[in-house]
């Protein structure tokens, strides 16, 4: 007897339940477990490419997403369907939770009792939907989640699991930023929803603890990152009072680009010199503001550290490595690459001929990256 049918089989008596907890999203698992534990690490050796993780059998995969209204998540979701349209033996259907906790915990209960084999999942309120996540593991479907940490497990609450490095992230960004200003210079980081996102948290941690490795190289003038709801309107706005309320702020650093786009606005609007900036998950605008901007703000540097949204692609190939007892040889962590680096060289470019937030460092193609914003 297959994983497959085995999955398929424990999940026809326990589904129900797992949609009954909705309302109490700390509700128990079931004793045993019917998924499979292939896949869940790292196994070495090289990784595989998806038209080998396919297998042969009809699958369905959800990907849920906790936040969805931005160009970064739309970009993803289009990375996640052309990896995937490698299997022509898979569907896969999207849904995103607007924010709201209940509907992202009713998501995957119910993607649970539809009888799906796998949920790739982004989950922006880490802890706090693990129960969802473990009850969905342990009812045979493969579970992982991605870039946002959940809390709990590989192997015990889901199948896999594949973040940034939000260490080598935030030594490589506060290093950076260090070379350029006195030690102890003051520090904005912006980022997250409000109410805090693991994803972001990480990256602020990894900052200011290479900070204190260098001796003090900044003074957050925030005990916890500045909300940006990871959007430019917001970001501006946000920025627009920290700079009625700070005099100086040497240094920006932020978890995405694109709402960083917002911030420099509120800089220009306010006539004050911009700061050099360390980010990640950018896009075409933010090159062509940078173009636009820098002989008039010389001490406008700009940091990106991109290709965020390929990170799907090495979830779905773990889903699928588990649901069809291959090898899972993808990172766990992944280390992402300067696309970026305006000191050292590697400077911005701006696309006309795509659209301003089109994520240049996507393995999606100019024509896929256009599609996704018609």
């Amino acid at each position: 007897m297959n994983a497959l049918f085995c999955r398929r089989a424990t999940l026809a008596g326990v589904a129900l339940s797992a949609v009954l907890s909705v309302a109490a999203c700390t509700a128990s698992a079931p004793a045993e477990s019917g998924g499979s534990s292939a896949g869940s690490t790292s196994d070495g050796g090289q990784a595989l490419p998806v038209e080998q993780l396919c297998g042969d059998q009809p699958l369905k995969i959800a990907h849920v997403a906790g936040f969805g209204a931005n160009s970064w998540r739309k970009i993803t979701q289009a990375e996640l369907t052309d990896e995937l349209s490698a299997c022509p033996n898979v569907t896969l259907e999207y849904t995103q939770a607007d924010n709201d906790l209940q509907k992202y915990i009713t998501a995957i209960n119910s993607y649970t009792a539809q009888g799906f084999d796998a949920i790739v999942t982004y989950d922006d309120f880490g802890s706090q939907a693990l129960s969802a996540l473990k009850n969905a593991h342990d009812a045979g479907v493969v579970v992982v989640p991605y870039i946002a940490d959940p809390g709990g497990e590989v192997g015990v609450d889901y199948d896999g699991y594949v973040q940034y490095n939000f260490d080598v992230e935030g030594d490589t960004m506060a290093k950076w930023l260090g070379g350029q200003v006195q030690p102890g210079s003051t520090l904005l980081f912006s980022g997250g929803l409000p109410g805090g996102s693991p994803s972001t948290v990480a990256l602020w941690d990894g900052i200011n603890e290479t900070s204190k490795e260098l001796g003090g190289a900044f003074t957050p003038l925030t005990n916890e990152p500045q909300p940006s709801s990871w959007d430019a309107a917001y970001e501006q706005r946000a920025m627009a009072g920290a700079l009625t309320k700070y005099p100086e702020i040497d240094a920006l650093a932020s978890d995405y680009g694109v709402a960083s786009k917002g911030g420099l606005r509120a800089f220009i609007n306010a006539g004050r010199p911009i700061p050099p900036l360390a980010t990640s998950a950018t896009d075409n605008e933010l090159g062509c503001m940078w173009l636009q901007h820098h002989e008039a703000n010389p001490g406008f540097q700009l940091l990106t550290l991109d290709g965020t949204t390929t990170v799907v692609r090495i979830a779905a190939r773990k889903a699928l490595a588990a649901l069809n007892d291959q090898p899972d040889n993808e990172p766990e962590n992944f280390e992402l690459p300067t696309f970026v680096d305006t000191l050292g060289g590697k400077l911005p470019t701006c696309r006309e001929d795509l659209p301003p937030d089109a994520d240049l460092s996507s393995a999606l193609s100019p024509e896929q990256l256009s599609a996704v914003f018609q």
